[in-house]
């Protein structure tokens, strides 16, 4: 067959019948759905260095599987194209090059374009969240520090290693590594542990923003790793690395930080009072218990998310803005901005504030969950599901579909009962931590089952006569975790089983402003109130 006129991905809308493009895959990997592969998808790049996502659709796969494989060159015929539709395009373009049933691939063997096609950016742009926020980028450096592989997730893909990068500048960057190629460098690490430094190429990660500073994190199968590598560029920056006296390279070592688990573990270990449902649906007091209970569903026509401050983190509010015509000095216009309330911040970002209602086999209650420990589980950013759920249509008032990967999953929650739900008679409160590690639930699960078995056992009665029933005055049970102190309490003052204070760590009135204080509980009467509405919770911040 003869093969027409060469054209590039750039200029790819003048393709036909009778021209071709030579492409290498950077990377192919499978799109799975409900355990179905549906697509092979891959990232290629033409003799240009451009690079494009390509698809083939499952119909197709007994033409070309056999033949694609990564790292390897192929002339194409007659491709189509297809839109970017889920609202994230892996190289920033709006359409995908498709093999379909007419399209033709040939291995080509004379590729004259780069080899791995890196697209490096700067550390600074991403701490400054400069960098692409949509589009996949590449990063080089040595690892100064990491910390152990986190595996109490108990899906494979969401065990991370997080290690920080120095570039020749002495820059630091933070990187979050997940599934397979966490386990790639954590045995590497493991298994080298005289090598002074360890310089990694990570290709095709994406900007994650923690704190308001802008960091690096894989993104499923889709990232490359290079540890240590043969390859030009791992050995340039080395020799680089080594002509910097002020790296002292010969001395430096990598410095093994201390798990983030094990802080949350401690959490989980006797430092606070373990409740179940029944127990805390009243705000009693201010406190922090823990919680073993079930996510059961995701409350709609309520905000999943919120507009924050990205250095700070607090709310962002809108406030009007005068603008001048210079062309006419009378006509003046106004529009509304959004502004920090803290005058020295400027940017703002998008965070979680997801309200669930989570059950146990006393009840259920309703908790919120906020960016720090939302993501954590849903492995993707408010503003990245924000940019899919609009993408979609849907409306503001519906969660997006992906919440639902919570639901029927069992958590140990650390929760929060604050000022502002005991002042304000409000029952929804604030998660702290989650944890999903089975050791740590099922410990918990345990103490529960014993509290139970304890509590029955001081409430029986010997009866001395199947005759003769004696009244007997019930004691009320102040209990803490294992520890149990009797009182006798008059029936109708005793209002709770159970009442335990803690330090506050977080205050809810950080989190919200408060229009007006009201009884928001839907079990219990209203308490007294000044106010006449229900208040209207904005959003503050998450600390």
């Amino acid at each position: 067959m003869e093969i027409g006129n060469k054209v590039y991905l750039n200029n790819i809308d003048q393709i036909d019948e009778k021209s071709h493009i030579n492409i290498r895959v950077l990377k192919i990997w499978n799109f799975v759905r409900n355990n179905k592969v549906c697509s092979i998808e891959m990232i290629i790049m033409d003799e240009e260095g451009t690079q494009y996502q390509a698809r083939v659709f499952n119909q197709n796969f007994s033409r070309f599987r056999h033949l694609l494989k990564e790292d390897e060159s192929y002339i194409v015929i007659k491709p189509n194209m297809a839109a970017v539709t889920n609202g994230f395009s892996y190289t920033g373009h709006k359409q995908t090059l498709t093999l379909d049933w007419k399209s033709i691939l040939k291995k080509c063997d004379d590729f004259s374009g780069p080899v791995n096609g890196f697209m490096f950016v700067d550390f600074n742009s991403i701490i400054e969240q400069t960098c692409p926020k949509d589009t996949f980028f590449d990063v080089i450096g040595h690892i100064v520090s990491f910390r152990p592989l986190e595996t109490s997730n108990p899906v494979p893909s969401k065990h991370y290693i997080k290690v920080t990068l120095s570039n020749l500048d002495s820059v630091h960057l933070k990187v979050t590594i997940f599934g397979s190629q966490a386990y790639q460098i954590s045995e590497y690490l493991k298994n080298n542990p005289t090598v002074n430094f360890v310089v990694i190429v990570m290709q095709f990660l994406k900007l994650n923003i923690w704190n308001g500073l802008g960091e690096a994190k894989s993104h499923f199968e889709v990232t490359k790793l290079f540890i240590n590598s043969d390859i030009y560029e791992i050995n340039e920056f080395k020799n680089k690395l080594k002509c910097h006296d002020n790296f002292g390279i010969t001395e430096k070592s990598i410095t093994t930080l201390q798990s983030y688990s094990s802080s949350y573990t401690d959490d989980f270990k006797g430092n606070f009072p373990l409740k179940t449902i029944c127990e805390i649906t009243e705000p009693i007091k201010e406190m922090k218990f823990l919680l073993v209970a079930s996510i059961v569903n995701i409350r709609q026509n309520l905000p999943w998310y919120y507009e924050a401050c990205k250095k700070c983190g607090k709310k962002i509010i809108p406030v009007p803005k005068t603008n001048h015509s210079y062309t006419n000095p009378e006509g003046i216009s106004e529009t509304m901005v959004v502004e920090c309330t803290n005058a020295q911040c400027k940017k703002s970002e998008f965070q979680y504030i997801i309200p669930i209602n989570v059950q146990d086999c006393t009840g259920t209650i309703g908790l919120t969950l906020f960016d720090r420990e939302a993501r954590r589980l849903l492995n993707i950013s408010a503003y990245e599901l924000k940019k899919i759920h609009d993408a979609a249509g849907d409306s503001d008032a519906l969660f997006p579909m992906q919440l639902n990967v919570l639901k029927n999953r069992k958590f140990g929650f650390v929760v929060d009962i604050t000022e502002y739900n005991v002042n304000n008679y409000n029952n929804i409160y604030t998660v702290l931590r989650v944890t999903e590690d089975m050791s740590i639930v099922c410990e918990l699960e345990s103490k529960i089952e014993l509290m139970s078995n304890q509590s029955v056992s001081l409430n029986q009665v010997a009866l001395e006569s199947d005759d003769v029933v004696q009244p007997v005055q019930k004691d009320v049970i102040s209990q803490t975790d294992e520890s149990f102190t009797p009182s006798t309490v008059d029936k109708s003052t005793a209002t709770s089983p159970c009442k335990i204070s803690g330090d506050l760590k977080r205050n809810l009135q950080e989190i919200y402003d408060v229009d007006s204080g009201y009884d928001l509980s839907s079990t219990k009467a209203k308490r007294k109130s000044t106010a006449e509405e229900t208040p209207l919770l904005i959003p503050k911040i998450e600390k």
